[in-house]
């Protein structure tokens, strides 16, 4: 297939039309929306005994992931950065709260003092990251 010069130049050209295009920004509104299955994910594995194995937890962790990408992904105009940076600092503690806390909880079977973070303090930060996506829209 590529044994032709006619094969070597077409896959050239592709391969630079691939590098030459920028990457595509997430929006806010790909943002907000991926946060329902993160919240979904940890209450299935928080209410449902049987939903705590590897699979769900991957399903926490990706689903999180998701949000995480969107957000580093996300352009703003310079006016709005300083609403970016917080949501990014928001993001970053409710992860460090859900992989630290709230997952070693729930595991350890301590589901009371996981919900207790998950409809508190963790409930407000999606709460702000949700509205700090419908500011920057």
């Amino acid at each position: 297939m590529l044994h032709s010069a006619k094969g070597w130049r077409s896959l050239v050209l592709c391969l630079s039309l691939a590098l030459a295009l920028p990457a595509v920004a997430a929006t806010t509104a790909e943002v907000r929306a991926a946060i329902g299955p993160v919240r979904d994910s940890l209450m299935t594995m928080l209410k449902n005994p049987d939903k705590r194995g590897p699979d769900q937890q991957a399903l926490v962790k990706t689903s999180a992931d998701k949000v995480s990408n969107l957000i580093r992904d996300v352009n703003v105009t310079p006016d709005k950065k300083a609403k970016l940076d917080e949501m990014k600092k928001i993001w970053t503690e409710f992860n460090r709260v859900r992989e630290t806390q709230v997952v070693p909880l729930i595991l350890a079977g301590n589901t009371a003092e996981a919900e207790k973070l998950v409809t508190g303090e963790q409930k407000e930060r999606l709460m702000a990251v949700i509205k700090l996506c419908d500011e920057l829209k």
